[in-house]
């Protein structure tokens, strides 16, 4: 299979999104929300983003502090993570001044456990008006409205949805080395449930079947009552 993302429908708001936060009037606030279920395609489609904008990057855990989260910045800045609060924040927002790299945060549901962290992630937005971009499950969006002097900076919400057919046949040629017939595209997709992880699984399968026995083109009657993967399809 081919290693690029294909420019599926979620692919694209996410690109629409941010270019919205980068080119926003003076005064806008510049906080994005991606958003949606394991499985989606939004780590992926957010590296894309990350490596096209020069991004900072940090994946939040169960174990963060606001210590450690200024410390993975610093880390990802290039710095080297230590002393006070102060000292880190500082930093962070020297070097933003320097080079205004957006900022991104995956795992994001986390943050919802410490206060003090959303308040300084958007303390350094309001100081520095780099745009930020936080990366959280299905229900987030929900839950952080009950931050309002952060959720209501949030300016640019974007849902990665199931995949739908078309979405489906994009995802097919963009990335297999192999013809897939829409009677089998449409059998994978309804498996997996619109989710492009379960159908990236599947398809690599596939691709996988038909090398080993020299296909070129596979369609449903070829491909029987084969798995395309172990995991379930998420529920709706």
């Amino acid at each position: 299979m081919k290693r690029i993302i294909a420019p599926v429908k979620n692919v694209a708001a996410l690109g629409g999104a941010y270019n919205a936060l980068a080119e926003r009037d003076l005064g806008v606030p510049g906080i994005g929300l991606v958003h949606g279920f394991t499985g989606a395609g939004k780590s992926t489609a957010v590296t894309l983003l990350i490596n096209r904008n020069n991004g900072v990057f940090v994946r939040a855990s169960a174990v963060w502090t606001p210590n450690t989260m200024l410390a993975a910045l610093v880390h990802e800045l290039g710095g080297q993570p230590g002393g006070n609060n102060a000292r880190m924040l500082g930093y962070i927002v020297e070097q933003l001044a320097r080079e205004a790299r957006p900022i991104f945060v995956d795992e994001a549901d986390y943050l919802l456990s410490n206060i003090k962290m959303l308040e300084t992630l958007r303390d350094i937005h309001d100081t520095t008006q780099v745009p930020l971009v936080i990366i959280g499950m299905d229900g987030i969006q929900r839950r952080i409205t009950t931050r309002p002097q952060f959720s209501r900076r949030i300016t640019q919400w974007v849902e990665f949805k199931p995949l739908d057919l078309a979405d489906t046949r994009t995802l097919i040629d963009s990335v297999c080395e192999v013809t897939i017939t829409d009677d089998l595209a449409g059998k994978l997709h309804h498996a997996a449930g619109g989710s492009i992880g379960l159908m990236t699984v599947g398809l690599a399968r596939i691709e996988a079947v038909a090398k080993g026995q020299g296909w070129d083109k596979v369609d449903a009657k070829a491909w029987g009552n084969k798995q395309f993967f172990l995991s379930r399809a998420p529920k709706s």
